[in-house]
């Protein structure tokens, strides 16, 4: 009994850590830092506060693909989601 609990134990615990690639989110963030680049292009919008919410979006970007690479699915997703929240922003902020 306690074998068989065990063994349901341990399965669990590594069916938790199994988490897949968050391939949508990381999607979604390319396209949303993608889509505010051109934004960005002259030196004077590159003065701006909006300005910094991109680039806050593009390092959020970069760290969520670093954590891809290393397989931390958890910190890509959040990261991605991050990107993909100042990117918004930097839109909302330049229109």
């Amino acid at each position: 009994m306690i074998r068989v609990l065990s063994l349901v134990l341990i399965s669990l615990w590594l069916g938790a850590c199994a988490t897949k690639p968050p391939v949508q989110a990381m999607a979604e963030a390319r396209a949303a830092v993608q889509s505010v680049k051109p934004l960005y292009v002259t030196e004077e919008s590159k003065k701006t506060k909006a300005y910094q919410y991109f680039q806050s979006a593009e390092q959020a970007l970069l760290e969520a693909s670093r954590a891809l690479d290393e397989k931390q699915y958890v910190k890509a997703k959040q990261k991605a989601k991050q990107a993909k929240l100042k990117a918004r922003m930097a839109a909302k902020i330049k229109h």
